[in-house]
């Protein structure tokens, strides 16, 4: 039975493969040309993103700015309570010492808090700058005759001849 399903599967397959074959070469142009960008240079050169990256260092700076205070108040706390440490009681310096260590819990959740903050934020730039970009490389495909655009980063080799970046760099605003 199984020997009768395979020879049917065969047949079908012979009888279809004209009408996708007319379609594949049909899609596909003769001479496809290719192009390649590096947009993490894109970004870091354009001006819009430097902007964005200014932005973005400036968001980092206070958050970190504001995480380095609650550590600093905390080794402070720490070392007052050493201090102490010799005259207080022994259930005193428990619980104080209990106290600190919910604050410094309640640091690191913090600081796990910041870090997702500033990724997400990252995201949304780097979302916002493609949103950006997308007209532009569409125009520059279509005035270099391009049909396809890759990522240099997915790219092992390409020829310098090839690379679009400095176009796309200077259409971004």
């Amino acid at each position: 039975m199984s020997r009768y399903l395979a020879l049917g599967c065969v047949g079908i397959g012979l009888m279809v493969s004209p009408l996708l074959g007319s379609f594949a070469t049909g899609a596909v142009p003769a001479n496809p040309k290719i192009g390649v960008i590096n947009i993490d240079e894109v970004f870091a050169t354009s001006p819009a993103g430097k902007r964005a990256s200014e932005s973005f260092e400036k968001t980092r700076k206070d958050k970190q700015t504001s995480l380095d205070k609650q550590q600093d108040d905390l080794r402070k706390q720490a070392a007052d309570l050493e201090k102490q440490a010799a005259v207080l009681k022994p259930e005193v310096l428990k619980q104080k010492r209990d106290e600190l260590q919910k604050k410094l819990i309640d640091l690191q959740q913090t600081a796990g808090k910041l870090e997702r903050e500033l990724n997400e934020a990252r995201e949304k730039i780097l979302g916002d700058l493609m949103k950006q970009a997308d007209p532009k490389i569409a125009e520059i495909a279509k005035a270099e005759g391009v049909t396809l655009i890759l990522e240099r980063r997915g790219v092992v080799w390409a020829d310098p001849g090839v690379d679009l970046t400095k176009q796309l760099t200077a259409k971004l605003p």
